[in-house]
């Protein structure tokens, strides 16, 4: 099967990753991981790439950039065959170093690149390495809060919107109370999801968090339609989000039955259907594992839950508080601490 090509426009944005093949080191010592940064440094210098944030560990990185004149291929595949040699050289070793070429996830919305940098930060936090982003060295957390790091590390953007006084200069302080928070396991799940989606729908983010309720669910209506027949796009909340907040109004409200072909349904069943299809973005079979049922039972408590969304103002109101409960919980707005830890 032919591979799909990169969406990769001047001035676009990506997530970049990448792993060792079979999960074996891909950086064992720090002399590998500067050489590697070095390769890094050499396409910024030749304008195929700007980083924005990083994390290497020793099995994977991540990398938030972005491509100024849609070169990101060229410039990463050069950084990682070159890096290649140099381990194999190292180590007397011949073969694939790296699981295959990088993964490469376009960035179009604000509100995701802001989660990308707490999610990047964080990976050593996760390993149990660290306790604080800052407190790892292979990470552009540490460079951002101790004004350290080198040239080639585009700062312009993270520390634009760090510092909330422009009059001020930039302080280590500003990364911290801007993107210094943990992040939620809410947080990790839906970037793993869009990580593993094969959605190249446009990202509506920025419209939902913080939206006002009419809009989220003028949003609901109108994906709810694309979601029956087959198209789902971009996740936009993990499913343990839209999970907790339908049990939550469940057990605040008890039982709720709706009759929309005259039988009698639980209308919180029909609810978590529609919102892990629109919200979270899941496949019918993703769907039908969350709810032990059957791909077919889950398409009918869809098409259902659709029709109840245009003609039953009370259904829709409802499925829109729930909504935005999940997006709440996914998505706080809490910045982080506001000294260093």
């Amino acid at each position: 099967m032919a591979r799909r090509s990169r969406q990769d426009e001047p001035g676009s944005w990506h997530h970049v990753i990448n792993r060792g093949l079979a999960k074996r080191p891909l950086f064992e010592d720090k002399v590998e991981i500067r050489f590697f940064l070095s390769r890094l440094a050499r396409e910024v210098r030749r304008g195929r790439l700007e980083v924005h944030s990083w994390c290497i560990l020793t099995t994977h990185f991540h990398l938030l950039v972005r491509s100024p004149i849609g070169k990101l291929s060229e410039a990463l595949r050069r950084a990682q065959n070159e890096y290649s040699r140099f381990f194999n050289r190292r180590h007397r070793r011949d073969g694939t170093l790296v699981r295959g070429r990088f993964f490469s996830k376009p960035v179009t919305s604000l509100a995701y690149r802001d989660i990308l940098v707490r999610y990047i930060d964080n990976n050593a936090v996760r390993a149990g390495l660290v306790r604080a982003p800052w407190s790892y060295p292979w990470c552009s957390a540490s460079q951002y809060v101790f004004a350290s790091g080198p040239p080639w590390l585009e700062r312009s953007w993270i520390e634009g919107e760090a510092n909330a006084q422009h009059d001020v200069p930039f302080r280590g302080e500003d990364y911290v109370r801007r993107f210094g928070g943990a992040s939620s396991t809410a947080m990790d799940n839906l970037v793993e999801s869009r990580v593993l989606s094969t959605q190249a729908a446009s990202d509506d983010l920025d419209d939902l968090v913080g939206g006002a309720p009419a809009e989220v669910l003028t949003w609901m209506r109108r994906k709810a339609k694309l979601a029956d027949g087959g198209r789902i796009g971009q996740p936009v909340c993990d499913t343990s989000s839209i999970r907790d907040a339908v049990r939550n109004v469940q057990e605040s409200d008890g039982q709720w039955e709706v009759s929309p072909n005259g039988h009698k349904r639980c209308a919180f069943a029909l609810i978590e259907v529609g919102l892990l299809r629109t919200l979270a973005g899941q496949t019918w079979a993703q769907v039908a594992r969350a709810r032990g049922s059957t791909l077919s039972g889950c398409q009918r408590r869809h098409g259902l839950h659709r029709r109840l969304m245009d003609e039953d103002p009370e259904y829709a109101r409802r499925v829109a508080e729930i909504g935005a409960e999940a997006l709440r919980a996914c998505h706080p707005t809490s910045r982080g601490p506001d000294e260093l830890g």
